[in-house]
Formats: C-alpha cells, sequence, structure tokens
C-alpha cells in the first residue's frame, strides 16, 4: 500500500512542472521513496526511471532558459529566440511524456501484481470457509 501511495504522490508531483513548466518540481519525499524502492527491487527499472527524470529535468532547465531569453530579447530579438523556444518545449513535452510513459507501465505491472495476489488471497478466503462449512458439518454430527 506504502508503494502505492508512494507512486501516486510522484505521480502528482512530476504533473506539476507539466501544468506550469516554470519551475521544476522540488525533490519530494515521496519521489524519493519511489526511487528508494525501484533502486531496491528493480535496479533496471531504477536506472531508467533516473535517466527519463534527468532528461525531463535538463529538458525543463532548457525550455526555462529559452522562455528567459524570449521574454528578455524584446520584441526585435522574439523572431530570433522563438525557434528556440520551440524546440525546448517541443524536447519538454517528449521527455516529459516518455517518463510519464514509464510511470504509468510501472503502475500498470503494480496493478497487475496485485489482481494476481487479490486472486490468490481470494481463492484462500474461500478454501477457509470451505473448510470451516465441512468444520461445522463434522461439529453438527
Amino acid at each position: 500500500m506504502t508503494r502505492r501511495l508512494a507512486g501516486a504522490a510522484l505521480a502528482l508531483a512530476l504533473l506539476a512542472p507539466a501544468a506550469g513548466a516554470q519551475t521544476p518540481a522540488p525533490p519530494d519525499a515521496a519521489a524519493d521513496s519511489f526511487a528508494d524502492m525501484l533502486r531496491r527491487t528493480d535496479p533496471d527499472a531504477f536506472a531508467r526511471f533516473v535517466k527519463l527524470r534527468d532528461a525531463r529535468d535538463r529538458s525543463i532547465a532548457d525550455l526555462q532558459r529559452a522562455q528567459d531569453r524570449y521574454r528578455s530579447g524584446g520584441p526585435e530579438l522574439r523572431a530570433l529566440t522563438l525557434p528556440q523556444l520551440r524546440a525546448a518545449r517541443r524536447q519538454y513535452v517528449a521527455d516529459t511524456r516518455a517518463f510519464l510513459d514509464f510511470l504509468d507501465d510501472r503502475d500498470r505491472t503494480t496493478i497487475e501484481e496485485y489482481r494476481r495476489a487479490i486472486s490468490r488471497l481470494t481463492a484462500l478466503l474461500e478454501e477457509r470457509r470451505k473448510a470451516r462449512a465441512e468444520l461445522d458439518a463434522l461439529g453438527a454430527e
């Protein structure tokens, strides 16, 4: 359950930059917890997570610099900086989408693991219900 809460908190933290694209999200305890869990349980996924997160963070910084250049250039220089701004925005979108796709894949995998665990637990509960019914029948004789 803690893993799911950390994943949900991480997803919310990651969406914040996507909405405003003004400042990167500060380090977050839930994000750190999620990254630590990945590092311990799936080193390959952790490496991919770090790579995608870092790419997204770099593209946020690049977008901020491009926005600053665009704003500070004045009307006469905006035409020169607009292509850089658009390229930075496209890169930010691509990197953020890749990061979110990774998180979605992890969440889908986790959901499937939980479904299998629920099925196993449901079967155990059914077995115990049948055992109780048999015990009740034996006790009634």
